[in-house]
């Protein structure tokens, strides 16, 4: 019997290994295998239930950590804010900011106490704590839900922190452009038309913010998302203990009117003096709903024209072939008003119109197919993985069942994603290509330089430029009279100040200035000494010396308590850090060679001289004089791709007679807007450059 086992043992072998050799023999090695059919996902288990009130209800259970993270989504239909543009926000964050039983600090330090976190949103309402605390939790919420307060001091605040972030708004490119774009786009009337200024800020007030509260915070325009420690019994309890009493509402929509769409090219431009760069965006509002079967397909265009990255048409043509920017990239974006598709970056100011051409050459490429079959297998496969890796989150299964439930799409769409992405051919490329890519009708969008604007000009349709301000306002350019020239706005501006003969018998002076930054206080000191090209500038905070620049007789030192001190006798790097003006109280005094008088502009509303000019050191700097009183009213100084405004607030008359600028704001990158006063002047108090 051994034997026997033994024989079937060794021919058994045998065949298999046979089977194995000639399966081997027939595999050819040199290519990858076929990919199997794409797997219906098996996205993770959550439960759903509404309340009486119409409220839903998405559980998503996770019990590997004791961690609940509760949520309230409101479905607001959009509404034109206008003359109170920015309410929706503030109300989101002053929601939070106390109730009948409850002020804003005793809110915060028992949401601390329990080590949760609480956010308020115009849209949203919730929390994360550990499960033990869910109920503690709830009763917070639900103080907040029923029982908000408004404090107007509280409202004073978000305010404030607007005004702040509104100031830095105002030299950043990429706010400038999106306001520049909402003001093309959408019309009045538009619930996307709403541009947020000084104005709207200041006349927001806590009725506003309740009205909304009352209009919009309902339980039938509401999905709650609850993941974590909570199993249905436990969820379907809680809701009903906390938020079955909450009333429903009339759910309120709006209409809204058509978006301007761009017949042929259109240029819109936006004026950021002395910028090296130009921040672009080619767009074109599409009609793309989140329900829409195009979107898939449209992803995969997107991405194969601009939006896969290093991968991109856009970012092989203009980063790596042309040089022009660090990067660029495209979007596609899907709304239930409107949808959009848009590509752009920041670009070499030289090269901004170019940018634009190439853009649009690789956007034609696209309509005559310039794609393969390869092009489309890697983001298929891109997006594949994307989406595999994101199902390792309880987070994402939930946004997924939110998703489903808000915009009403089919039970399966997440679980056949991987079907459905493995199923798009180049022809559904081409079609949705075809369908929403119109390189001959685009808004070319651009905050830069107005050197910039000429060669931008000559691509526009009917040849003429949209000019807007930083605020999306059209800008009124008026004619220089002939007779207006660099040395009269000059002779003006030294009239203003108390005459020429006053000014060039200022032999030497001391200027103290101090300026307010984040709550202290710092004092910046210059002594300057013309005719001997002396200078000495100290700044110092809390009496110390923080840092001090020194240049005497041709040698450059700047020195700081932390850093030591530096010598520089090279003219060239002493022109880097001190060019020739910043040793004169008025650089005008130095001619007008090097200055370009460019038009006429306002500022606060008042006509103004555009006067521009750039120093050794890179800087450009742009001064506007006031046209009636020739009074220099602003300064914008450009570098390394960074601009800061000054505005002339006020003039003093010193006891030498002539006028000095005492009250200054400044709007800085990063920091906002700061306000300087000069608390001294001397002038001829017979300074030694050797005392420095």
């Amino acid at each position: 019997m051994y034997n026997d086992m033994k024989k079937i043992l060794t021919l058994t072998l045998a065949a298999a290994l046979l089977s194995l050799f000639q399966l081997s023999a027939q595999i050819d090695r040199s290519k990858a295998p076929e990919a199997g059919p794409a797997p219906v996902v098996q996205l993770g288990d959550f439960e759903k239930f509404t309340l009486d009130n119409g409220l839903r209800v998405i559980l998503v259970e996770d019990h590997d950590r004791p961690v609940v993270n509760f949520n309230i989504n409101f479905i607001v239909d959009p509404y034109v804010e206008g003359e109170k543009a920015g309410e929706s926000s503030f109300f989101g964050d002053l929601w939070g900011r106390g109730t009948v039983n409850r002020t804003a600090d005793q809110l915060n330090n028992e949401v601390d106490f329990l080590g949760a976190t609480f956010r308020t949103g115009s849209r949203s309402l919730g929390f994360m704590t550990l499960t033990k605390y869910t109920d503690k939790m709830m009763d917070i919420l639900t103080d907040v839900l029923y029982n908000p307060t408004f404090p107007q001091e509280e409202l004073d605040k978000i305010k404030d922190q607007a005004l702040g972030g509104l100031q830095m708004s105002r030299t950043s490119p990429g706010a400038i452009l999106n306001n520049i774009m909402t003001a093309t786009v959408y019309p009045e009337g538009h619930a996307y038309s709403d541009i947020m200024t000084e104005a709207t800020v200041e006349a927001i007030t806590t009725d506003d913010c309740r009205e909304y509260y009352e209009n919009y915070i309902i339980p039938n325009s509401a999905i709650v998302i609850i993941v974590g420690d909570m199993n249905l019994e436990q969820a379907k309890a809680i809701c009903e203990k906390y938020l079955s009493k909450w009333e429903k509402g009339e759910i309120l929509t709006h209409e809204d009117p058509a978006v301007n769409r761009p017949e042929g090219i259109q240029v819109v431009f936006s004026p950021k003096d002395g910028a090296v760069q130009s921040t672009i965006e080619m767009m074109a509002p599409i009609t793309l709903t989140p329900d829409s079967e195009d979107r898939m397909a449209l992803s995969i265009a997107n991405a194969i024209y601009g939006g896969g990255g290093f991968d991109a048409k856009l970012f092989r043509n203009l980063r790596e072939t042309h040089g022009y920017t660090y990067g660029v990239y495209s979007s596609v974006s899907s709304d239930e008003i409107s949808g959009s598709f848009s590509a752009g970056g920041d670009v070499n100011g030289n090269a901004t119109d170019s940018s634009f051409v190439q853009m649009r050459f690789e956007l034609q490429n696209m309509m005559d197919g310039d794609y393969t079959e390869d092009d489309l297998e890697k983001f298929k496969t891109m997006y594949a993985g994307d989406f595999s890796r994101s199902l390792e989150s309880s987070g994402t299964i939930a946004s997924f069942a939110y998703t489903v439930e808000r915009y009403g799409l089919p039970d399966d769409y997440y679980a056949t994603y991987l079907q459905r992405l493995d199923a798009l051919t180049l022809d559904d490329i081409r079609a949705v290509v075809a369908k929403y890519f119109d390189p001959d009708n685009m808004y070319w969008f651009c905050v830069g330089d107005p050197s910039v604007l000429p060669a931008l000009a000559q691509y526009d349709s009917d040849g003429v430029v949209v000019e807007l301000d930083f605020e999306g306002k059209p800008i009124e350019r008026k004619e220089v009279a002939a007779d207006v020239t660099v040395q009269t706005v000059f002779d003006s501006y030294f009239n203003y100040l108390g005459g020429r003969e006053l000014i060039e018998g200022i032999k030497d002076i001391t200027v103290q200035t101090d300026m307010t930054v984040q709550g202290m206080t710092i004092s910046n000191t210059v002594k300057m000494i013309p005719a001997e090209k002396a200078l000495l500038q100290t700044q110092s905070m809390g009496g110390q010396v923080m840092s001090e620049l020194k240049l005497v007789n041709g040698k450059l030192t700047v020195s700081s308590p932390m850093g030591g001190s530096q010598e520089v006798t090279d003219p060239a790097q002493i022109a880097t850090v001190v060019s020739e003006s910043d040793l004169y109280p008025f650089p005008e005094m130095l001619g007008t060679e090097g200055y370009e008088l460019t038009g006429i502009e306002a500022v606060d509303g008042r006509d103004a001289y555009k006067v521009k000019s750039s120093a050794a050191n890179g800087i450009v700097t742009v001064d506007y004089y006031d046209v009636e009183t020739g009074a220099k009213v602003k300064t914008v100084e450009s570098a390394m791709g960074q601009s800061s405004e000054t505005y002339y607030v006020e003039y003093m008359t010193t006891k030498y007679g002539v006028k000095y600028p005492s009250v200054m704001k400044m709007v800085v990158p990063q920091m906002g807007e700061m306000e300087a006063k000069v608390v001294n002047v001397k002038i001829n108090s017979k300074l030694k450059a050797k005392k420095f």
